[in-house]
């Protein structure tokens, strides 16, 4: 098999042990057969409904209505890669901005393609092609996070995939392409050509990846009990440019509820509810990076606060064996990729207090707030739904993307 030729320098993090995992997994259907794969990036503002698949847990959570609550726009240089799933071809087709990688093939048999005892790389280079493939001879679906700097990377047609930037500590940017792909078990994702833009060797051409198992969210309906009484943002209106379930990276067990809010470097923080500071994450030295590098991906900065919310409706309260309120409610919510925090732990926040101000800081391709919420502060906890409440008519709603937001709520569908 000719991905086999060469395989290339490739980059992997370690997996981290904080929350919010930019490389999780998601299931897609496998089949038997070799197809050749469009990249799925959909842009809506319908209303996202999570169903199953397939019968199996171990599928997919789609959305229907081809809804990916994504804005392309907010990715540049990251081009998002799935195998188009018979449930939702019909779907994507009238949707979907298509991005042509080159082949998917799944028909792979480690016992039959390769000899016995042949190391299978994840990522690997084809010299005579001049191709790149993605390689997952596992049992599980697969995430990869792919970055290839110094060439053109172009798929069928001869389209070429649109670069974007990623910035070291020093504030050197350099042009880049980022790949983000489902791969199913036993699958080969060629995904393009690549030219070296200096006429270099093609095995020089430096790749970053990260390349994980997916894990998956126990319960995509999880939802908090009350809506969050305040904004996140002081001022705007702010474009929602992912929201829950997003195609772009909002679809891990860490992640999937979480929304982004386009808005400037510096942009004040607030404390949406009263609370207490549990955890600041700020990145120090070589770690302070930005952009849509793949070894950005664990570098991020973030604020965690826990708040107690208690249920004030009197006698309708619940009460458990030991008096405890049984509708009171403890949440966590988490602000990541600031540029700097004004609290530290143990710090006891107001509704409305600034905390800190936004950023781009870890894997980012454009400044913006990421939050989330969950209803615990262990390393592996999961996101939870949440609304917010608007101020200016009291009517709770769910951010979507393309639709711009203050405290006052909904303001206005972004073009």
């Amino acid at each position: 098999m000719p991905y086999m030729k060469a395989t290339h320098n490739q980059q992997s993090k370690k997996k981290g042990k904080n929350r919010k995992k930019k490389t999780n997994r998601s299931k897609l259907e496998k089949t038997s057969e070799t197809h050749t794969g469009d990249a799925l990036v959909i842009q809506s503002s319908q209303t996202c409904h999570w169903k199953k698949s397939s019968g199996d847990d171990e599928y997919i959570y789609e959305f229907t209505d081809g809804c990916s609550n994504f804005i392309p726009n907010a990715g540049k240089g990251c081009h998002i890669v799935r195998y188009p799933s018979s449930s939702t071809s019909s779907n994507v087709a009238a949707a979907a901005d298509t991005v042509q990688i080159l082949e998917w093939d799944m028909d792979i048999d480690p016992q039959e393609d390769f000899v016995e005892g042949q190391v299978i790389p994840d990522i690997a280079i084809d010299p005579e092609e001049n191709t790149l493939t993605l390689c997952n001879v596992s049992s599980s679906i697969r995430v990869a996070y792919i970055t290839i700097y110094e060439a053109t990377c172009t798929g069928r047609d001869d389209k070429i995939f649109s670069p974007g930037i990623t910035t070291n500590h020093e504030g050197v940017s350099r042009s880049c392409v980022t790949f983000i792909v489902l791969c199913p078990p036993m699958t080969f994702c060629t995904l393009c050509h690549i030219h070296p833009t200096n006429g270099g060797d093609l095995l020089d051409i430096p790749i970053e990846s990260d390349v994980q198992d997916w894990t998956r969210h126990p319960d995509p309906s999880l939802k908090c009990r009350w809506p969050i009484r305040g904004f996140p943002l002081l001022g705007g209106p702010f474009l929602c440019t992912q929201g829950m379930g997003g195609h772009l990276t909002h679809y891990f067990s860490g992640n999937l509820h979480a929304v982004d809010f386009r808005c400037d470097i510096g942009t004040p923080l607030l404390a949406v509810d009263d609370g207490v500071v549990v955890e600041v994450r700020q990145q120090m030295g070589e770690d302070v990076v930005s952009g849509i590098g793949a070894t950005n991906l664990y570098k991020w900065n973030s604020i965690l606060i826990r708040h107690e919310r208690r249920n004030d409706a009197g006698t309708d309260c619940e009460e458990g064996n030991q008096g405890e309120r049984l509708n009171d409610e403890v949440i966590y919510t988490e602000y990541v990729h600031i540029q700097s925090s004004k609290v530290q732990e143990g710090d006891v926040v107001m509704k409305g207090d600034v905390i800190g101000y936004s950023g781009s800081v870890g894997f980012s391709p454009e400044p913006h707030l990421h939050f989330a919420v969950y209803k615990s502060d262990e390393a592996d906890a999961v996101t939870v739904g949440f609304q917010f409440m608007g101020q200016q008519d009291g009517i709770s709603y769910e951010p979507r993307a393309g639709i711009y937001y203050s405290a006052l709520g909904p303001v206005g569908i972004g073009t």
